[in-house]
């Protein structure tokens, strides 16, 4: 099974699930994902069937395990009992059910913003891993998994998304590469709106700007140039060309624009008044990636339900 299969599989579970147990859905798939290997765990797996690492017995059943803990600042290995299930819906089920049985884990139900699930539930004790939060939501937005939380019976839509994601914290593994194809910016960009002195190095813990502070934009439609800026790029962003910056502007080199210049964007322009028809190869990333924004952006304007599938012809917001 590849991993988009497993999301697939256990994502429908989960989806079902949240309905009934108001535990969110992504929040479940990710645990899944991290607590199981994608499901490929010998826990996980035939005939065990424990996506969870939940200890204890189900039904009376169980299976022994070593295991990793994080105890007195150092990490060690012990033995211990984990529940054995007839199958993942069982132990996906058990899962939601245990968060509503504990009453220490009162703040996750009905509870639909990723990030503050994510962090609650190290909080309220699941894992020891100091890093097990910031995991989580690096799987949820890696995986768009915020896809399963809507179209939910009773809960509005809005109350799910949290698309507006403009921090990300440095996991084990991560470089600045891989953040930037991750949320479709450059890693020129991460370094300029971080002020990193070396892109080769970057710290777990560390939190990361996602976006430029565009308040420097204001009622007026001007803008202040900020370190790293281009015409050209200035232009993409607001939905309009260098040409026309530059004519507005008074603009005589295209090429030379100083930081903490002010200079006027056309308003009928605006990126946010512009509309964009699907093509042949394109994908939301790409088109994210284009207009300097999110896919989850894009999805919470459009209302899309499948963010994998978009039509050739189809119109979108920015």
């Amino acid at each position: 099974m590849t991993n988009i299969e497993f999301i697939e599989k256990i994502g429908a579970l989960a989806h079902e699930d949240m309905k009934k147990s108001k535990i969110l859905a992504s929040l479940t798939i990710a645990q899944a994902i991290l607590e199981s290997g994608w499901g490929r765990s010998a826990l996980a797996q035939a005939p065990n069937y424990n996506l969870f690492g939940i200890k204890g017995d189900y039904n009376g059943a169980y299976c022994t395990f070593p295991t990793s803990e994080y105890i007195n600042g150092a990490w060690c290995t012990v033995n211990a009992n984990f529940r054995k299930y007839p199958s993942w819906a069982e132990s996906l089920a058990d899962h939601s059910a245990l968060f509503n049985r504990w009453d220490r884990y009162a703040n996750l139900r009905g509870n639909y913003n990723y990030r503050d699930v994510c962090n609650k539930v190290r909080e309220d004790g699941y894992a020891t891993d100091p890093s097990y939060s910031s995991k989580l939501i690096n799987i949820i937005e890696q995986y768009f998994l915020t896809r399963f939380d809507t179209e939910s019976n009773n809960i509005p839509v809005k109350e799910y998304i949290d698309t507006e994601i403009t921090e990300y914290q440095v996991v084990a593994g991560d470089t600045l590469s891989s953040i930037a194809n991750r949320f479709n910016t450059t890693v020129e960009e991460l370094v300029s709106i971080n002020n990193i002195s070396n892109p080769n190095l970057i710290i777990v813990g560390q939190i990361l700007k996602l976006k430029r502070d565009n308040s420097s934009q204001n009622e007026n439609n001007t803008y202040v140039i900020q370190q790293g800026d281009t015409l050209s790029g200035i232009a993409q962003k607001y939905g309009t060309t260098y040409q026309e910056l530059a004519r507005i502007n008074n603009i005589s080199n295209p090429n030379y624009i100083q930081v903490g210049q002010v200079i006027k964007i056309n308003c009928k322009n605006n990126i946010t008044d512009r509309v964009y028809t699907v093509k042949a190869g394109d994908t939301l990333s790409k088109i994210a990636k284009m207009y300097n924004t999110t896919v989850g952006d894009l999805v919470a304007k459009n209302n899309i339900s499948n963010p994998n599938l978009i039509l050739i012809g189809q119109k979108i917001k920015i």
